[in-house]
């Protein structure tokens, strides 16, 4: 099966709790990259979750902008979604 390169804005609770622990178990999906405004967050999530070449944003537009990421997960407080 193709692999899918992940993203992820928001790396809380949400994301540590229920998103990252969850797609770190399926095969078919590399986590490659991680967004957070509190950078270390995202460092932290990135070293967990994350294989040697993840990235690391504090943009969650430098993130959208990486042709590479197949799908984006927004794990951000329900009322930055938007």
């Amino acid at each position: 099966m193709a692999e899918l390169k992940i993203g992820i804005i928001g790396c809380g609770g949400i994301a540590n709790g229920k998103h990252l622990p969850s797609l770190s178990k399926l095969s078919q999906v590399e986590i490659v990259a991680f967004c957070d405004v509190v950078v270390s967050r995202a460092e932290e999530a990135a070293k967990k979750f994350g294989g040697p070449e993840a990235k690391v944003y504090e943009d969650y537009n430098q993130l959208l902008e990486d042709q590479s990421i197949d799908v984006v997960h927004v794990c951000t407080p329900n009322d930055s979604h938007a």
